[in-house]
């Protein structure tokens, strides 16, 4: 049965939903510069609908966000009482434009839902029920000092100094209000801060909810421009592309939803700039927008994200076995699987341990390959203690047939070394050769010592079987710490804004499979 609901009740719904509220009231200028009626995208739509009290946003250009968090700003300065949202950018500039797109919004909207304004100002909108909108750059903690922040929103904080965005998103956090919400939106910038913020957030280290929107999912913002490109194509190829002449990339896209016309358009953007650029402009991986870093990459980049797609397109994380020892389920949150162990098959196994003490320390980890190169499994964690790191070890390595182990001797790992061969007399372990400053050889010793000369070699061997297919890897953790591994100009190879455990430990188990005939399994 219908039930008919008088205006009162009408508008009290709308009033209670802000997406209801700005399909009903607001407008906003499209490409053309007409002004319309809000029409939200599904990416529009998905945020509102899905946001938390952080959210962190990766995109494409123009991809709106930036627009329906505007209109979210105006929805609660003026249907609350004293709230104060933040709409913050990286420069003058960018903030005296927010400011001129945020007045016009304002201005379209109808006088039925408007608020008295109490001051006029370049910066800020103020109303009688005492809620403000303000615009500033991305720094001016003075902003949120003694405000009731009910939204704050960082436009492009790929493009904020790093301190910059570190020292507002505090200030921010210690001025929100129960109930407040933040917002941090950009597209890729290089390897920054943002860049860091994301990774924790995909890797559940911070409170922010990572939400990616790909540039194939927008097919409103662009759609003229899909048209003419692909008449472009046509003009220049003879004909429209087909299916049949896709890529194995492209394959991908179509699957996930881009159309022909929509890949044309990307081969011609490609082609007035170049794969890297349009990447990081318009990604379709959260990993292929930090992909063009500029920095001195160890690894090959691309290789790395057609890796990555494969590993989306076709690897499967398997369950956990069932007849898991206790510490395995204990941890089995940090532990991934993608091939059991199989019977009579070698296995071989690179730790780099740490002392367990989260945050933003370094994390133990082991990591797993087959006889053939396959990466089977990986355990990734900064929580869990050496003595405890060292049981499940034992446990995976035994799991896995007894694998040949070869562990980092640095910081904890010698704590793991020791109670391997002591507590558990576990000697399926690689060993080294030592010299003594004559050139005399010594006693062979457990594990590996990364030095100066030991370990380019290793990182080295790890990026020939990479990009030679000789080893295929199945964690995305270990190939997004490969696209930002760099060689600096003293020639030290170390991860750049982030960690690079899984890089050393899955380069350790190439070392042990490289060394696999010196050593015997027990």
């Amino acid at each position: 049965m219908n039930i008919k609901l008088t205006d009162a009740e009408k508008l009290k719904r709308i009033m209670q939903d802000p997406l209801l509220w700005m399909t009903t009231f607001a407008s906003v200028p499209d490409k053309q510069g007409r002004v319309v009626k809000f029409q939200p995208t599904p990416q529009q739509k998905y945020l509102m609908k899905n946001k938390s009290k952080y959210n962190i946003i990766l995109k494409a250009r123009q991809g709106g966000i930036s627009t329906v968090v505007m209109l979210y700003a105006c929805y609660l300065a003026l249907t609350r009482q004293n709230v104060t949202c933040l709409l913050m950018s990286y420069s003058t500039q960018s903030v005296t434009e927010n400011f001129s797109k945020l007045r016009a919004i304002y201005d379209y909207l109808p006088d039925v839902v408007k608020k008295e304004e109490t001051a006029n100002s370049r910066t800020q909108l103020s109303f009688i029920n005492h809620s403000k909108i303000i615009c500033c750059t991305c720094g001016s903690t003075d902003k949120s000092r003694g405000s009731s922040i009910v939204l704050a929103h960082v436009s492009e904080a790929g493009l904020c100094k790093d301190e910059n965005l570190e020292k507002q998103l505090l200030a921010i956090e210690q001025a929100l209000v129960p109930g407040g919400e933040i917002f941090i939106e950009s597209t890729a910038k290089g390897i920054n801060y943002f860049h860091t913020l994301w990774n924790k957030a995909v890797s559940h280290e911070n409170n922010y909810k990572p939400v990616f929107f790909p540039w194939y999912k927008e097919k409103r913002m662009f759609a003229s421009e899909y048209i003419e490109f692909s008449d472009v194509f046509k003009a220049r190829e003879g004909h429209y592309l087909t299916v049949e002449e896709l890529d194995e990339y492209e394959k991908w896209l179509y699957e996930q939803g881009a159309t022909l016309q929509m890949i044309m358009w990307r081969r011609i953007k490609i082609a007035n700039s170049s794969e890297e650029a349009f990447a990081q402009e318009f990604p379709a991986t959260p990993e292929e927008a930090f992909l063009n870093s500029d920095g001195a990459n160890v690894f090959d980049t691309k290789l790395i994200n057609e890796q990555i797609i494969n590993v989306k397109r076709n690897i499967k994380e398997l369950p956990l076995p069932s007849d898991m020892t206790p510490t395995m389920r204990k941890w089995k949150k940090y532990l991934k699987i993608w091939k059991y162990p199989e019977k009579g098959k070698r296995y071989y196994a690179g730790i780099d341990s740490a002392e367990g003490l989260g945050g933003d320390r370094d994390y133990s980890v082991m990591s797993i390959l087959d006889a053939d190169g396959f990466q089977c499994g990986i355990f990734r964690c900064n929580k869990i203690k050496p003595y405890e790191f060292t049981q499940l070890v034992y446990d995976l390595a035994v799991y896995y047939n007894k694998a040949l182990l070869c562990p980092e001797r640095a910081s904890s790992g010698h704590v793991v070394i020791d109670k391997l061969k002591e507590e558990y007399h576990y000697n399926n372990i690689m060993r080294y050769k030592t010299y003594d400053d004559r050139g005399k050889k010594g006693r062979k010793k457990w594990g590996w010592e990364s030095n100066s000369k030991s370990k380019p070699i290793m990182i080295n061997r790890f990026v020939e079987w990479f990009e030679t297919r000789e080893i295929f890897i199945c964690s995305l953790d270990t190939l997004r710490e490969m696209t930002t591994y760099q060689q600096d100009e003293s020639g030290s190879m170390n991860g750049v804004g982030g960690h690079d455990d899984t890089v050393i430990a899955t380069g350790l188990a190439c070392e042990a499979l490289h060394y696999k005939n010196h050593f015997l399994t027990n």
